[in-house]
């Protein structure tokens, strides 16, 4: 990709040469960052920071929203925003604004939105890190190294909720980061204007070696009425290069004053049924010695202030994946995020402190971790150590990773690799990666990884199939490698080709999570985006295309799928999407837990649901599904989902989630299966009351319920079939 980043140091304004947009400049120093020029962004003249022989902000910013600071007249605004959702690429309805300002504490940013009173405004309060910031909002991401490797973002709504994480992969968003930033939001009749301070102390990014840097910056606006997302530049969220098409600005460069936070703790527990007390204390030490070096421990951590998971009930044989929103987990954790096909993690995190290995419930405790990420010349890199309680009584664990990466302009190459120790079952686990990124041209992207595996253990469980090659007294190894094909990038019309091999003495789960091993995988999807046509009802849509095959190192085919939705947006502000799906026949060699493969018919589902726009103080949405998981019969469910906004202040939602199954296929012991006719409901009640920022009372209620009844038993031949008995 060709980006661009010019300065001028004359006395004489000089126009931006990018599809005809122009800037004025009221400075003698001039800096401006451009997208990429491609036909992906129609008209790209988009952010130009100004300011006195410095280009940079000296006076302090008081974050109030009004703007009033004279140092905001240095600054220029992108006024050629493009409407995103749908992917329309015009004109915003309203006119939007967007400006940075490069101080010697942060990086300060204004957003000017334009709503006259004709148009409502939409502003409920919604908690920190919200999926979904209900009503009218803006978001302001930023690569601050311009790399494509690692973003942050930083979203405010109108009433004030706020969220922010991290984007890795290109378009993963990990919303368990939390940084310290500050944001003010203020309105008038015409427009209302959000202002922000990001300080240098709170993210981590490379030395540039000079007086500027060079950060990707994308920034949007929400208009909830009409659902309508505005974009600078104008790239889709869900693009495979989303991260790596943010457009590129250079800023002045400062170094952030060094930061030592310590926080100590202490917590005391009575179990009342036990006649048992606990008393626990311990601290989190964050040391920021510049933004290119920062170390964290934790001694004895506590916690308890971690909001619970999510309430799951699966059956299935594979293993639920579960988010971090652990601090010392989330803190500086992205330049360690490499994912792969079929969900893969090379670290994750909630590996640490999960049950014991002597098969107790509960979790485990940990003693002490630390952390370092820094960057050093050209190569960024981090390391860090976990030991669980009781490890030198052989049994808690010890967990290690260490990753360098070295970003380049056109593609980065890194190395990860991790260890863990498990001395009570005398098992440990060694995991090297590689990993590439390369984009040659404007249309073109490529990744891939290729990782090896190496376990020791004194009773090794051999995968079945594994070869004597990978297996040598008591140790095995395997390896697992991908590539991914991404075309035409951002275009209306994208394309994405990946291929898999995991062999089948591959293991990834002791520090990282992996769905299966012994598998060959390739996978193609289009994504086509669609503007609207005059007059019409609907505002856009997005169709996509996904298939995949599949079939295990042994030669079996696995059930593949085909799938077509549709996600229309339409002019009267209802959203609905619509997909059907055919999997095809095959062996499912996961579901017996190791008892041999099962042979499965061809099956076909389809889903559907409908979001409707605020009427008053309510909305609404509604789905269902159809679908097989049996071997005969269907099964379906229905959910209703009601939200209402008797205040700014307070959102009460409730969910649910009825599923009737005529035929629910599991799995009992050996290869004895059951067929099951069954009632399940899903009951979810939140409560979100935000009497001001940064205070929140939430309560969460979840139940779910099953009944289920026996219909018919199965055991499998020697060919996977399943016969009645």
């Amino acid at each position: 990709m060709s980006l661009t980043a010019f300065s001028n140091t004359s006395t004489e304004p000089r126009a931006a040469a990018m599809h005809g947009g122009s800037f004025g400049v009221r400075q003698a120093s001039l800096l401006t960052f451009a997208a990429p020029s491609s036909a992906l962004i129609r008209s790209c003249a988009l952010l130009v920071l100004c300011a006195a022989n410095s280009a940079a902000a000296h006076a302090e910013i008081v974050v109030d929203g009004r703007l009033d600071e004279a140092d905001w007249t240095a600054a220029l605004h992108c006024a050629d925003w493009r409407r995103t959702a749908p992917f329309a690429r015009d004109d915003p309805r309203y006119r939007n604004e967007v400006s940075l300002l490069s101080t010697e504490t942060g990086l300060a940013a204004a957003f000017v939105i334009e709503q006259p009173p004709a148009e409502r405004r939409i502003k409920p309060r919604t908690p920190r890190d919200a999926e979904r910031l209900t009503g009218d909002s803006v978001s302001l991401m930023i690569d601050f190294d311009a790399t494509g490797q690692v973003g942050y973002e930083f979203s405010i709504g109108l009433g004030g909720g706020v969220r922010d994480g991290l984007i890795t992969n290109q378009d993963q968003f990990d919303r368990d980061w939390d940084g310290e930033w500050r944001h003010a939001v203020s309105e008038s009749e015409e427009q209302w204007t959000v202002e922000l301070f990001i300080p240098w102390s709170t993210i981590s990014m490379r030395g540039s070696g000079g007086a500027t840097r060079t950060i990707g910056v994308y920034a949007s606006r929400y208009l909830h009425e009409r659902d309508e997302l505005y974009a600078c530049p104008g790239i889709a969220t869900d693009a495979a290069t989303f991260l790596s098409d943010f457009a590129r600005l250079d800023i002045a460069q400062f170094d952030a004053a060094r930061e030592l936070d310590v926080t100590p703790y202490a917590t005391a527990i009575r179990d009342q049924i036990r006649d048992d007390a606990e008393f626990k204390a311990g601290a989190d030490v964050l040391w920021k010695a510049s933004p290119h070096f920062w170390l964290a421990a934790t001694l004895n951590p506590d916690f308890g202030q971690v909001e619970s998971d999510e309430l799951v009930v699966d059956f299935s044989a594979i293993e639920t994946v579960l988010t971090d929103k652990r601090p010392f987990f989330t803190e500086n954790q992205g330049v360690f995020d490499l994912r792969t096909p079929a969900n893969g993690q090379l670290i994750y995190t909630r590996r640490i402190g999960a049950a014991p290995d002597d098969l107790r419930s509960g979790s485990s405790d940990i003693d002490a971790a630390l952390k370092l990420t820094g960057d050093t010349g050209p190569l960024v890199y981090g390391a860090f150590v976990a030991q669980e309680e009781d490890y030198e009584q052989d049994v808690g664990r010890l967990f290690a990773a260490a990753r360098v990466a070295a970003p380049l302009e056109q593609a980065r190459v890194g190395y990860l690799t991790t260890w863990t120790d498990h001395p009570l079952l005398d098992r440990q686990a060694l995991i090297n990666a590689v990993d590439f990124e390369a984009t040659p041209s404007e249309s073109w992207r490529f990744s891939g990884q290729m990782i090896r595996s190496d376990i020791s253990e004194s009773d090794m469980n051999l995968t079945p199939g594994s070869t004597a090659q990978q297996v040598s007294e008591g140790r095995m190894h395997g390896y697992e490698a991908w590539l991914q094909a991404d075309f035409n990038r951002s275009a209306p019309i994208t394309h994405t080709l990946k291929a898999l091999h995991v062999d089948d003495g591959f293991d990834l789960n002791d520090l990282g999570y992996m769905e299966r091993n012994a598998l060959e995988q390739i996978e193609w999807e289009t994504n086509r985006r669609v503007a609207a046509v005059d007059g019409g009802p609907v505002n856009g849509e997005v169709q996509r295309l996904y298939a995949y095959y599949r079939e295990n190192t042994a030669g079996e085919r696995l059930q593949s799928r085909v799938q077509l939705s549709r996600d229309i947006q339409y002019v009267s502000s209802w959203r609905a999407y619509e997909e059907v799906r055919y999997i095809t026949s095959g062996v499912d060699d996961l579901i017996s837990r190791g008892n041999g493969p099962v042979q499965l018919d061809a099956r076909a589902g389809a889903y559907f649901d409908v979001t409707s726009p605020r009427f008053g103080d309510w909305q609404f949405a509604m789905g269902g599904y159809v679908f097989q998981q049996g071997v005969e019969d269907y099964s379906a469910w229905l959910q209703l989902v009601a939200s209402w906004y008797p205040t700014e202040r307070l959102t009460l939602r409730l969910d649910l989630l009825p599923q009737v199954t005529d035929d629910w296929l599991l799995w009992q012991h050996d290869n004895l299966f059951g067929s099951y006719e069954a009632h399940r409901l899903d009951f979810d009640f939140r409560l979100d009351w935000i009497p001001a920022p940064r205070h929140e009372l939430r309560v969460k209620w979840q139940w779910i319920g099953v009944d289920a009844d026996p219909r018919q038993a199965y055991r499998t031949d020697a060919a996977g079939r399943l016969l009645p008995g």
